[in-house]
């Protein structure tokens, strides 16, 4: 008798998810080609990655991901105000949380290569175990985070460094006073102990609302990043950009659409869902949102 492989509802939803990314990656190879035959102008593209850790074991993973970051895009910083270049695709990596994992395993392989990134930081964590992290994966598996002193020997030139707020929050829960408290004194602690302007910002688990950027405006960042799939900096002085979030166990097709930007099609299904969701409920059913609903490969309690 043939034994037939079990499949889970996370599996599933990875092949829909990176099935129907493909088919966008397709359809996009297509319309650009015919746009390039028809003398059309090219806009440049860009994607904004963002990871957590990387542990020893998946050092190795991570570099080959990187490799490929080179062959299929131009490495940028996050905190570009110039405009892309016409015809060519970019590509910024971002790390959330700051674990010091990322500072053995990842940050020597981006140096090897030249590639720019951001860390985002939480302040009052520095040195600290990661509290905010529930689930399977806990604080013992992605170590503990970096401590000021670390943070401040990272190289300038290579590593951007901005704030993931003071305490690691789920800011809409926060009153107005609580969330821009979280929010400047994030940047002033890093401000101080960095000794240089800090004008990048990432939600924490990407939960935000319209109100929240504003208070970020307000707080005086000059880019925010939420964790919504999408391209990046088609207008240079964007305030708000999204990132697709990525993990060194990612399957190589699977990072490789990420990193084209296939899976720009993800907020406009979840947006639709939602909508399907409330009449549903409206009619008398149930309906069950989540903030990680554009991040379906990133574990829950990762952010």
């Amino acid at each position: 008798m043939i034994k037939m492989p079990r499949w889970n509802g996370h599996l599933v939803k990875r092949l829909v998810i990176v099935s129907v990314s493909a088919s966008v990656f397709g359809l996009s190879y297509v319309w650009t080609a015919v746009r390039r035959l028809a003398g059309r102008r090219i806009p440049g593209t860009c994607v904004v990655l963002y990871f957590h850790a990387v542990r020893p074991e998946h050092r190795s993973a991570f570099a080959r991901q990187m490799d490929t970051l080179l062959r299929c895009a131009k490495p940028t910083r996050a905190d570009r105000q110039e405009p892309l270049a016409e015809g060519v695709h970019h590509s910024v990596v971002t790390f959330d949380d700051g674990y010091q994992n990322v500072i053995e395993n990842a940050l020597p392989e981006l140096e090897k290569r030249a590639i720019p990134s951001t860390l985002f930081i939480i302040t009052e964590a520095l040195g600290k175990p990661a509290h905010w992290l529930t689930g399977p994966r806990g604080p013992d598996w992605y170590g503990p985070v970096m401590t000021a002193d670390q943070m401040k020997n990272l190289s300038a030139d290579l590593v951007a460094i901005g704030s993931h707020t003071a305490t690691h929050p789920l800011l809409p829960a926060l009153s107005a006073e609580e969330a821009m408290r979280e929010l400047s004194q994030s940047r002033a602690q890093l401000e101080r102990m960095l000794n240089r302007k800090v004008g990048l910002f990432s939600f924490p688990y990407g939960a935000h609302h319209a109100r929240l950027i504003e208070c970020c405006r307000e707080a005086g960042y000059d880019r925010v990043f939420t964790t919504r799939p999408a391209l990046a900096f088609a207008d240079p002085a964007e305030f708000t950009t999204g990132r697709v979030p990525v993990e060194p166990s990612d399957w190589p097709l699977e990072f490789r659409l990420k990193l084209s930007g296939a899976y720009r099609w993800m907020p406009a299904a979840f947006s639709l869902k939602r909508k399907l969701q409330g009449a549903f409920h409206r009619g008398g059913g149930s309906a069950r949102s989540s903030v990680h609903d554009c991040s379906p490969s990133t574990p829950s309690g990762v952010r």
